[in-house]
């Protein structure tokens, strides 16, 4: 017997007491729903400091409460669209695209904040367009990482119901909340202080590995 099939059967045996028996492959699926719950929800509680932290160092914290109601304001036109397009695209696709889409974007961010470090001073000494575009930015990734977490998480559980029987997902389900609670834990930690703990001047390497980590929910998905 292998040693993984012997984990396995263990593991089983574990969770039996709190969320049921399962049979080896459900318990599999069930452990990479888990796993892709985990990284959302790690990047998401990541994101959301991180989401503030840049908003400030981009624009300024007084600015928050407008960056707030702007990213309302806009997230309902967004929203829409996007249920237009779950309406065409099977919501399996759009696993694929919906990572893809942020994880590329949140690359771009981490290079554009590279470029767009300094202090105001020194931006405005730049030209008055290096001023303006970073604004733009702040404002840009304030509405994004509050879209991450309407759309994402939803589109997770819209899958996960798809593709789930209601007996099963009965004791499936509260095993992959459990295991993306541990992603709510390690990636804020690990990621989230990463720049501190290195002497970094701004969040550009934890965006970087952000980024890095949304398009490794596409192999997961698909395996």
């Amino acid at each position: 017997m292998k040693i993984n099939e012997v984990v396995l059967k263990i593991l089983i045996r574990i969770c039996r007491f709190n969320f049921g028996n399962f049979e080896k492959k459900e318990f599999k699926k069930f452990l990479n729903m888990g796993g892709i719950f985990a990284l959302i929800i790690g990047i998401y509680w990541t994101l959301r400091p991180l989401k503030d932290a840049i908003f400030i160092q981009l624009v300024d914290k007084t600015h928050i409460p407008y960056a707030k109601t702007v990213s309302v304001l806009a997230l309902l036109p967004l929203v829409m669209f996007y249920t237009k397009l779950l309406q065409r695209t099977s919501r399996e696709k759009m696993f694929v695209i919906l990572p893809y889409f942020y994880g590329i974007t949140i690359l771009f961010f981490s290079l554009a904040m590279l470029v767009a470090q300094g202090t105001t001073e020194e931006i405005m000494a730049r030209s008055t367009l290096a001023f303006v575009g970073t604004k733009i930015l702040g404002y840009t990734w304030y509405l994004f990482v509050e879209s991450f977490g309407s759309l994402v998480v939803a589109l997770f559980w819209a899958f996960a119901t798809d593709t789930t029987e209601p007996i099963s997902a009965k004791r499936g389900f509260p095993l992959v909340v459990a295991i993306g609670q541990m992603g709510g834990i390690v990636c804020p930690y690990g990621i989230g202080g990463l720049p501190h703990r290195l002497g970094l001047e701004n969040d550009a390497v934890s965006t970087a590995i952000l980024g890095a980590l949304t398009l490794w929910i596409v192999p997961l998905v698909r395996s």
